[in-house]
């Protein structure tokens, strides 16, 4: 770890503003993983920096913060969950083939396949170290033992969802069997970030309840407005053309599907299970019959159905500036 003592207590952590809480984790990510590292490290920077979103260590010191806990004991587990969803992500790009992320060319394009799975695991090991850091940092052990959990649970959850997702390439599936699946999926990534950051600070059942919904219903509106990306005209981190050459059923084409005559719906099918045509092609036919079938709009209002029912489940938490924080997440236009 960094010594960040002295930064911290700068802070009025009750007040504590985004751009603090991303400069700390910037510093631990910088401090553990400087320019010009080698080997395994390097692979891993390049994983971590430039710096995305980091949504999942901004929901991890949020979390923990709204229910009373102490933001240098959790800074450690918000670079755990940065290693852990880096890691997976460098993954995810391998299978789907895509060569793109977070606006750069995918690491498994700069270091090839093999090294890239190599430095995805080792982001994975990497975050469960940094995690056990946090008894260093004061966080007592029963809590750094539950996040542990928290964190190995979530993967697990996440990783059940990915391997039905794959095994659903290719088809048409009911909606309801999609919205269950990307619950699973990213609602569980954003759980492992609202989970071990409520653990860590000490929440009781019912904060433990309430940071369990939001983050279900907000993850699901989070993997649709991603699904969005490829049809309104929204730019992407990774190429728009993925999902439908990966043959991957998404929530606006799933809906357009419902929506159109059974000729079309065979069109949306074929298109799915095409492995001749390029990407480019099939997913210029795929937009333009979502667009006709008005599953960019059908897709937005489930969206917002999701997000109303997570702005309902964090009011429970004591009415603090952090779970205000978390609250704006569900305002239209914030995330999704």
């Amino acid at each position: 770890m960094t010594d960040n003592v002295d930064f911290i207590a700068d802070i009025d952590v009750p007040q504590v503003a985004d751009a603090e809480v991303a400069a700390l984790v910037r510093a631990e990510v910088e401090y553990r993983w400087p320019n010009g590292v080698s080997g395994l490290d390097e692979v891993v920077r390049y994983g971590l920096v430039p710096f995305g979103k980091m949504m999942g260590p901004w929901l991890v010191i949020r979390s923990c913060l709204a229910v009373g806990g102490d933001l240098a004991a959790v800074l450690p587990a918000a670079v755990a969950l940065e290693c852990v969803q880096v890691g997976a992500m460098m993954h995810d790009d391998i299978i789907d083939r895509d060569g793109e992320r977070r606006s750069k060319t995918a690491a498994h394009t700069v270091f090839g396949e093999s090294t890239a799975i190599v430095g995805g695991d080792g982001l994975f090991f990497h975050g469960f170290a940094a995690l056990s850091e946090c008894q260093e940092a004061g966080a007592p052990a029963p809590r750094v033992a539950q996040a542990l959990a928290v964190l190995s649970r979530a993967g697990l959850r996440i990783g059940s969802a990915a391997l039905q997702e794959i095994r659903m390439s290719r088809s048409v599936c009911s909606v309801e069997t999609y919205l269950d699946m990307i619950r699973d999926k990213s609602g569980a990534l954003l759980w492992m970030a609202c989970g071990v950051g409520a653990t860590l600070g000490g929440a009781d059942d019912t904060a433990i309840t309430a940071l369990s919904q939001y983050s279900d219903q907000l993850g699901i509106a989070y993997q649709i407005r991603d699904d969005l990306m490829a049809y309104d005209g929204t730019r992407a981190g990774k190429p728009n053309v993925s999902d439908v050459r990966n043959g991957r059923p998404t929530l606006p084409v799933l809906l357009a599907h419902e929506r159109a005559p059974r000729e079309q719906q065979r069109r949306i099918e074929r298109l799915l299970a095409d492995t001749t045509a390029s990407g480019e092609e099939r997913h210029e036919a795929m937009s333009q019959l979502v667009h006709d079938f008005d599953g960019v709009q059908a897709a937005r209002d489930v969206s917002h159905r999701h997000v109303r029912t997570a702005a309902a489940a964090v009011e429970s938490l004591p009415p603090t500036e952090h779970r205000n924080a978390l609250a704006e997440l569900t305002v239209p236009g914030r995330l999704v």
